[in-house]
């Protein structure tokens, strides 16, 4: 296995957490990793890249290019993504933040209605983990269970904030694999 992530948004949504907890997982499950975060200098609302680069064996280049995978969390993340991607790859889309139709038949493409699903949770933040369940279900680099088992290695808040975040990737995953459709356009 040889996957190359890519995943924007703007800042506030995660991106990198979510990043990293991809990162950690595959970590743990006994596969080379490269995590690098990309940002700029503001605070909120700027824009944000990750990529995350998971491989059964030795990583030769941090920066990706061609990505065999993408979350979209934003209009302009897509704008940029929709072009990279390698043919058969997988984009999943926020489509509560970017409603536009993508034009490529050649690409797999999972469009969750990320922010909407995470306020029906109770906590728009969790809009994130509901794109990356979503990218899970069409592309299972890592089981859903080594997420959760990261995620709670993780440093959090308070144990209802843990619950949540387990139910955005479940809520995420499962809408995907009730809406999945083989290639093309979503």
């Amino acid at each position: 296995m040889h996957e190359e992530l890519i995943i924007g948004g703007f800042g506030g949504q995660g991106v990198l957490f979510i990043g990293r907890l991809l990162a950690e997982a595959a970590f743990r499950e006994g596969h080379e990793v490269v995590f690098m975060p990309s940002y700029g200098a503001e605070k909120r609302g700027g824009t944000v890249w990750c990529h995350v680069t998971i491989s059964d064996e030795e990583i030769g280049s941090l920066f990706i290019t061609k990505p065999t995978m993408a979350i979209a969390m934003n209009s302009a993340s897509l704008i940029k993504l929709e072009p990279m991607m390698k043919p058969e790859s997988l984009l999943v889309v926020n489509q509560s933040l970017a409603p536009q139709e993508i034009s490529r038949a050649d690409i797999q493409v999972v469009s969750v209605p990320a922010n909407d699903l995470a306020a029906e949770l109770g906590d728009s933040s969790v809009s994130n983990l509901v794109a990356l369940g979503a990218l899970l279900a069409g592309r299972p680099v890592v089981p859903l269970a080594s997420l959760t088992t990261a995620l709670e290695g993780m440093p959090a808040k308070n144990k209802e904030l843990l619950q949540l975040n387990k139910r955005a990737l479940e809520v995420g995953y499962t809408r995907a694999q009730k809406d999945a459709v083989p290639h093309g356009r979503r």
